[in-house]
């Protein structure tokens, strides 16, 4: 078989390398798109939550959701956090059913921290939310010679952002259920 001259004459290295360049320029679009975007959702969501409070969405409607494609079978408690003040407290008790989430989320779109619910039992999430310079949180119960029992929180170093809280809408008849345990997940700043 013989190869026609425009194919041996072919420069392989340009033929390959386009590929190669645009796989890159995918990549870098990719990573640099939530830095180029003129409405984040942070910035869509921070003005109407209050800062270091827990606050329970209303049902999304058609037109009226918080966010675009937000999930219509799906109930949320917000939280925007500062920890330029101090530590922020997170606790929540997710129950024993399927679809209940706990992340939190920075202003870049970052999940820093996530964690689902166990169908076997309820998942209980405690959390302090620290700026990323300070670690430390104080002395501990052991070191002051006071016995602890209850389980430490998990430390996750961030200055700002949103903590989300998402539970199934199962219904009218689950309604106040959901609501109820999305009200008790708290996010308070810590006092000193």
């Amino acid at each position: 078989m013989k190869i026609p001259k425009s194919l041996r004459n072919a420069n392989w290295q340009l033929i390959l390398a386009a590929p190669v360049a645009a796989g890159i320029l995918h990549i870098c679009a990719t990573f640099a798109a939530p830095y180029l975007t003129a409405a984040s959702a942070y910035s869509r969501l921070a003005p109407g939550l209050p800062v270091n409070r827990m606050q329970l969405l209303p049902v999304a409607a058609a037109g009226a959701e918080p966010l675009p494609f937000a999930s219509p079978d799906a109930r949320y408690a917000m939280c925007r956090f500062n920890t330029s003040t101090g530590p922020v407290d997170v606790s929540a008790t997710l129950p024993p059913d399927l679809g209940w989430t706990l992340t939190v989320v920075t202003p870049e779109g970052d999940n820093i921290y996530a964690t689902a619910s166990v169908p076997s039992r309820p998942t209980p999430v405690s959390l302090v939310l620290v700026p990323s310079e300070d670690a430390f949180l104080g002395v501990t119960m052991e070191a002051r010679g006071i016995a602890n029992s209850a389980t430490p929180p998990t430390a996750v170093a961030a200055t700002r952002g949103i903590i989300v809280v998402r539970g199934p809408d199962k219904g009218f008849a689950y309604q106040n259920q959901v609501e109820t345990m999305l009200r008790d997940a708290k996010c308070t700043a810590r006092s000193f």
